[in-house]
């Protein structure tokens, strides 16, 4: 019987002969032998019936499975659960797919050149514990790796400085005994497509909108009268020429107009001037009223405002750390410092829900979904639960809508592990079936289901090295946070 040649060591019990090339095995089976050829070292001739030793379950050398040829349209169909359709995704490395037990890799840009989504944005859900921010992080920081940009504006619980630390990025702290300070109105890197005229008129218009949002929130929701907007416009239009301008040089400005303005202008500034006295005097001076002591680095892989220590503040202030990182971010991501950028959007639902009145914070996030693609940047939604964007309007009211129109702009959803109680209402809005819905209540910690377009699924397992575990993991008093 002929013998197959394999590639393998040689098995305990086997000695060789003298000259190092021969060799017999001290209990093998009748008739069989075999011989190392030098061309092959270090390769063996195993017997038909397989080396004699314990529990090797010997048997013949004879299983060979008869070929079968079809086309992948008909192997697809085989075998639906255990085949990739072939047009695989690229991007940073997540983890497995479950589903199909193979590498999974994404990448929000490569996705949107292959077709696979209509947009750059993401939505992440699940409870705490669930694995929800490790994805986030672990994520954006093989992202950063690959050259991809990442931005933080608002770290409520200071948990991203160490992942910006350990990409090469930076991290600034805002908040009361912070030193850091960002300037609401500041103009931003200058453009250099814009004349000085048009550049110009760009930061007015800015600074214009910033302050209305301001007095706005302040008042919360109280809009602006008609007289209010000529005021701010005159006041506005008298600092074009300083280099700085600032919420106190505003303030300044509309508590002192010229004498030559009518009085009912006046009157109306003077009311503006009220509504901004709390951010240069009153609870909410030092964060915001003064010159920016930091700049944002365009270039860093990772950049994260850290605003933990605004725990304690009040609403307002929380609110306009907010627009004050957001803003700041977006005006320095302009022009020659467009390029592809992930915007991380921790506690989400909570971004929205404090700056909901009159829905400026809603409307500027509809907003930047609607500019997205052409800034280049990738919006991820930190979410708990669908149901959080309930709090934000009766249902069909047009705040609760505009909620849910923010959510169906996210091509890709990752849904990890949710309440029993919530997979009802999630099935509804993200539009799970049967088997989908049934998935997700089945999710270990550190799976989630991803939706991706209009036809791909994945089950995928976020795996991470043990170091990146020490990085990304947060510790709380109540245990381990994900």
């Amino acid at each position: 019987m002929k013998t197959n040649t394999v590639i393998g060591r040689i098995p305990a019990g086997e000695k060789p002969g003298a000259n190092g090339r021969s060799r017999q095995p001290e209990s093998a089976d009748k008739g069989s032998s075999w011989k190392l050829q030098s061309t092959e070292l270090p390769a063996s001739k195993m017997p038909a019936w397989g080396w004699k030793q314990p529990r090797n379950l010997r048997g013949p050398l004879r299983a060979t499975p008869p070929a079968h040829r079809c086309s992948s349209k008909v192997l697809g169909g085989a075998y639906p659960f255990l085949a990739e359709t072939g047009d695989i995704l690229t991007g940073a490395y997540i983890g497995e797919n479950e589903l199909s037990r193979a590498p999974f890799c994404f990448d929000p840009w490569d996705a949107y050149s292959a077709e696979a989504v209509r947009s750059h944005s993401v939505a992440i859900l699940g409870v705490k514990g669930t694995g929800k921010s490790m994805l986030a992080k672990s994520w954006s920081s093989r992202l950063a790796r690959l050259g991809r940009k990442v931005a933080v504006p608002h770290d409520p619980n200071g948990e991203w400085v160490r992942v910006a630390e350990y990409v090469g990025g930076t991290s600034i702290s805002v908040g009361p005994g912070k030193a850091a300070r960002i300037n609401l109105l500041d103009e931003g890197p200058r453009d250099a497509t814009f004349s000085d005229e048009d550049w110009n008129q760009n930061v007015l218009q800015y600074r214009r909108a910033t302050v209305k949002t301001i007095i706005r929130r302040l008042r919360e929701g109280g809009n602006l009268e008609p007289v209010e907007h000529t005021a701010l416009d005159v006041a506005l239009d008298a600092l074009r020429g300083q280099s700085t301008v600032t919420i106190t040089h505003v303030y300044n400005r509309l508590v002192d107009p010229d004498t030559d303005q009518p009085a009912e202008v006046a009157d109306a500034g003077h009311r503006l001037a009220h509504s901004l006295r709390r951010m240069v005097s009153g609870d909410l001076t030092g964060f915001f009223d003064g010159p920016s002591t930091v700049r944002f680095d365009a270039d860093a892989p990772m950049m994260v405002v850290d605003t933990s220590a605004l725990k304690g503040a009040s609403p307002e202030a929380q609110a306009l750390a907010r627009l004050a990182t957001a803003n700041w971010i977006r005006r320095s991501s302009l022009g020659a410092n467009r390029q592809a950028r992930v915007i991380i959007h921790e506690e989400a639902a909570v971004e929205l829900l404090n700056d909901v009145s009159g829905g400026d914070g809603l409307a500027d996030r509809v907003e930047d979904e609607k500019v997205a693609r052409h800034l280049g940047t990738s919006n991820w939604y930190l979410l708990h639960r669908v149901a959080d964007l309930d709090a934000l309007g009766d249902r069909n009211s047009a705040l609760h809508s505009r909620a849910l129109g923010l959510l169906a702009d996210c091509e890709t959803r990752i849904s990890y592990a949710q309440h029993s109680g919530e997979i009802a209402r999630s099935r509804e809005i993200l539009g799970w079936n049967d088997t989908q819905a049934d998935l997700v209540r089945k999710l270990h910690k550190g799976e989630g289901l991803w939706q991706i377009g209009q036809d791909r699924v994945a089950k995928v397992r976020n795996i991470c090295t043990d170091y990146e575990l020490g990085i990304f993991r947060t510790d709380a008093l109540g245990g381990e946070r994900a």
